[in-house]
Order: C-alpha cells, then structure tokens, then sequence
C-alpha cells in the first residue's frame, strides 16, 4: 500500500512538473538569428516586460544550446520561396549598409569628394581593380598606382555581406578580401587597425549612437547615386545618422542597399499568441526606438503588407 502510494505521489508530482514546463513555454520566448540587430531587440524587450511581467523573453545567440529551443527567429536578407517554406514572417525594422574604410584610407581621396560609382563600387568590391585608375571617365590616380586597399568580409554565411553583394547583382562568395570569423563589427574593428583596410557594414557600427557621427577613424565612401561624376547637394547625407536615415524613409528607391529585418515563427506553438502579441507591438510602440538604434522606421506599405510563410529556424539560425 505504502509503494502504491509513494507511485501515485511520484506521478502526481511528474504530472504537474509537465504542466508547469507547458505553461513555462506559453510564457517564454527565445529569440535568435542576425546579431546586429541584438542591441535594439535588448531595447524592445525592456520595454515590452515593463508592460508584459509575467511573459518571458530572452535572446539566444548562435552557437548556444538555448538557440536550439528558439522559436522566435530574426532575419535581414530578402528570403528566397525556397528557404524550407512554413515559418510566418513579419517585417518588423528596415537597415541600411554603407561602404566604409579607414579615414586614412587613400581611397577617400578619391571618392571622398566625388563620390564612387556603381561600376566603380562593384569593381572594388566584386573584381581585381587598380585604383589608380577608377573609371576610364575620370583623369587616372597616378598617386595611387600601386596601392592596395585591404578588403574585409565575413567567413561565414550572414545577412549583412548576403544584403550587401545581393544589391549590386553578386552572391556573398563573390566579395573579395580577407574572410574573417566573428560578427559584423570585427570588419569595423579590422578597418580601424589597418590603413588600408575597407569593408561594408550596417550604420549602427558605423555611427557612434551617441555623437550619431560616422566613429572616430572611420570614413564612410560617398555613393554617387546618379552616376554623374560628383556629389551633389542632394547626395550628401552622411553628416548624421538621423539625416541618413530621414533620406532613407523619404525615398523611394535609395541607391544603397536597404532590406528589412524581418521575425519568422511557426503558428500553432504554445505560446503563438504571446509571439504575435510582441510582434504587433514592435510593429507599432516598438518603432520608436528604431532611429536611436540605426534603424528606418516600416512603410505605411510594409505595415500593410503579410509575408508568404518562409524559413524555418533551421535555415535562419545559419545566417546572422
């Protein structure tokens, strides 16, 4: 009798612990995927407990075990129909990349005041290319004859160098220079120990958050976006980081690589409600805190707009 019910006590005691687990998971959710979002993710989730106590939200980085329970991915590269389809994804943000050296990069002289050209921008980055001459339309750089600019790009698959390559007709393979592992601010901090060095990033590794001015040994290179030769009034946005990102939001075609950050997430989990209320609320309260974090606001058409179900977890964990 003893046995039997020492059995029972056991069971009721198992019992209730699946049950708390199950209620743990309606109330948590992971997050994971591209890490140069993290920051304004830390923001949102702050802000989004105050209202929300008893709802637990963390964030998983790649290559963690808690990674392996997420259900809550970040994405910042266009998802392609075949990313393994069934996940729901909503934009949520929008980001920009810029190509940056070091501001004692030779190359600023150059493009420092005129600007660079598409062609020339994908000569730089794509091909072998000389500097002292940068564009059989412009008088050649002898200075420059025989300097190398020093490339650098990630190793690994990531949303950045994917946007970034992706936006001027190229795969992230085709990205030369010296692949390094990490994240996207060891490029920035590559640049800022090698004169030479030249890289692409997103603006709030570029930007002091702070002063909201291009960080101290940085130079950002100038995109001439109409092809003409120079830098007019127009073009020159890269004074502040709010002006960047004001043009950004008033244009309709940039001239620059600029994508969505976007959440994905598989309907039917537990705690799918909690998930789409956190969701909503980013897409709304959530979007004050964009512009402090580098961030362009969603368009009234984004906000609009459902994304086709895509990417699992699998694929997006992959690429940050």
């Amino acid at each position: 009798m003893k046995t039997l019910k020492h059995t029972l006590t056991a069971v009721a005691l198992l019992i209730s612990c699946y049950a708390a687990q199950a209620q743990n998971n309606t109330n948590e959710i992971v997050i994971t995927g591209t890490r140069f979002t993290y920051p304004l993710f830390e923001k949102w989730i702050s802000l989004y407990k105050k209202e929300h106590p008893d709802l637990h939200i963390r964030i998983a980085s790649k290559g963690t075990k808690s990674a392996d329970s997420a259900n809550l991915f970040i994405n910042a590269h266009r998802l392609t129909d075949n990313e393994l389809p069934g996940l729901t994804t909503e934009a949520i943000a929008r980001y920009a990349l810029l190509p940056v050296a070091n501001s004692q990069n030779k190359l600023l002289s150059i493009y420092g005041s005129r600007g660079i050209k598409s062609k020339e921008l994908k000569k730089l980055f794509f091909e072998k290319y000389d500097p002292a001459e940068p564009d059989a339309e412009q008088k050649p750089n002898k200075q420059l004859k025989g300097y190398q600019p020093v490339f650098y790009t990630r190793a690994q698959k990531a949303c950045a160098p994917i946007t970034f390559a992706a936006y001027y007709g190229f795969e992230q393979e085709n990205l030369v220079g010296n692949q390094l592992g990490g994240d996207d601010k060891h490029l920035i901090q590559a640049v800022l120990s090698d004169s030479a060095g030249v890289t692409y990033n997103v603006l709030s590794f570029i930007y002091d958050l702070n002063t909201r001015k291009v960080k101290e040994g940085l130079g950002i290179i100038p995109l001439d976006l109409n092809n003409n030769g120079k830098l007019d009034e127009n073009e020159q946005i890269y004074g502040t980081i709010d002006q960047l990102i004001t043009y950004l939001e008033s244009t309709t075609n940039p001239g620059l690589p600029f994508e969505q950050v976007t959440l994905s997430y598989k309907k039917g989990q537990n705690n799918t409600k909690s998930i789409e209320e956190f969701i909503s609320w980013i897409r709304s309260k959530g979007q004050l805190n964009n512009h402090e974090f580098g961030y362009a606001l969603l368009s009234e058409k984004d906000l609009q707009t459902k994304l086709n179900p895509v990417s699992p977890a699998k694929t997006i964990a992959k690429q940050n």
